[in-house]
């Protein structure tokens, strides 16, 4: 009777051994396919969050390519019609927009002109501007390429004027205005011979309108005056002006001893001085703690428009030429794919238009535009005039 309760009692105990074995191996069971369906999850939520990246990714790279493509779509639309539309009035003499805008930056000359000069008849406030006006024409002469002096020269000229506007703001028009005419004299005389000194010169002229907004007009409005092919407004649409007034507009020196215009060839370069003084000065980046330069760099992309569109003339390719040695490569890279197109453009079906001199005075200023073109056609590179003089050994 004891054996048997000992046999049962073995018994049970294997029973439970083998129910616990059994009750294990479930749990296991469970366990590992819990852990495979954690797996299972992380994978696939992985999977699906770099398929979710990956097609933000590409949404976010086709709305680049979308946005990129009516960007140029809209460049080349405008192009098109620049190149298309022919100004209409003035049968392609002048630009209308652009003596709109010339008209808006004079409108401050003919201001000064109409109710401060009048007030230099006054005989002690004709002697206060006078004293004020000489550190002007004193300093302008003295600017070089080094930066430090340009810097120096800028901040000198910059608290001269604003002094002067603190004690009278007549007078400080009447030094704007003279700063403009000194600064467009000094181009005159130094770009043509120094083509480097368009840089520095066009250096001080933004510096001085970013610090004293109120230059800005007097001198835009004195460039556009002395270079009407910036507007561009070539004079020649009214009939009841003589060869001789147009020439007079389009300021030729006249020898009142000869009785005779500048030449051709005399007065071009100085027109083409103004031209890269005017390339310089929308370049410019005055730097880190100066103030922005308020002529930007769109200003070139419009006029290189404006005189393509319009019938060419024979100061044309010297005019065009000029303004690519100085501002040629910035143009490229701030209109990556449409100004190279411009370029050709000009190449193609502008250079053929040109006309001849009738002495051809500028058959050599065609084919210099046409080699510098195949220069940078060839290697992506307009050669551009150095900022600083070359060293003299």
């Amino acid at each position: 009777m004891a054996s048997m309760k000992v046999s049962l009692a073995n018994k049970e105990k294997e029973l439970d051994r083998l129910f616990d074995a059994d009750t294990a191996k479930h749990q296991k069971l469970i366990d590992d396919a819990i852990a495979y369906d954690l797996t299972k999850f992380e994978q696939e939520e992985k999977q699906r969050k770099a398929k979710d990246d990956a097609e933000k990714k590409e949404l976010e790279e086709k709305k680049q390519q979308l946005e990129a493509k009516n960007k140029a779509k809209a460049e080349r639309k405008a192009l098109k019609e620049l190149e298309q539309k022919k100004l209409a009035s003035n049968n392609g003499a002048a630009s209308t927009t652009g003596l709109e805008e010339y008209k808006k930056h004079m409108a401050a000359i003919e201001n000064y002109k109409k109710n401060i000069k009048p007030k230099l008849q006054d005989p002690t406030f004709r002697k206060q501007c006078f004293e004020a006006r000489r550190l002007i024409k004193r300093t302008i002469i003295q600017i070089q390429f080094k930066n430090d002096v340009i810097i120096e020269k800028y901040q000198v000229l910059r608290d001269h004027i604003l002094s002067v506007k603190n004690q009278s703001v007549d007078a400080f028009h009447v030094l704007l205005n003279h700063l403009g005419k000194a600064l467009m004299l000094q181009v005159r005389q130094e770009v043509d011979g120094a083509p480097f000194s368009a840089y520095f010169l066009a250096k001080l002229a933004a510096l001085l309108s970013g610090a004293v907004p109120e230059f800005q007009d007097y001198l835009y409005g004195r460039l556009l005056k002395r270079c009407p092919y910036l507007v561009p407004n070539y004079f020649d649409f009214d009939s009841t002006l003589s060869h001789d007034e147009i020439k007079k507009l389009l300021h030729y020196q006249y020898d009142s001893e000869k009785k005779e215009f500048q030449p051709f060839l005399q007065y071009a370069p100085k027109q083409r001085c103004y031209v890269m003084f005017f390339a310089a000065l929308i370049t410019t980046v005055p730097g880190s703690g100066f103030p922005e330069n308020p002529f930007r760099i769109g200003l070139g992309w419009t006029w290189c428009a404006r005189i393509m569109n319009m019938a060419q003339r024979e100061i044309t390719p010297t005019l065009i030429h000029g303004f690519l040695e100085i501002a040629g490569n910035r143009m490229v890279q701030a209109y990556p794919r449409q100004f190279p197109k411009m370029l050709r453009l000009l190449y193609d079906q502008v250079i053929p238009t040109m006309p001849i001199h009738p002495t051809k005075d500028n058959v050599s200023a065609i084919s210099v535009l046409k080699m510098y073109l195949e220069d940078y056609f060839n290697t992506g590179n307009m050669v551009p005039i150095p900022e600083v003089m070359k060293a003299t050994v």
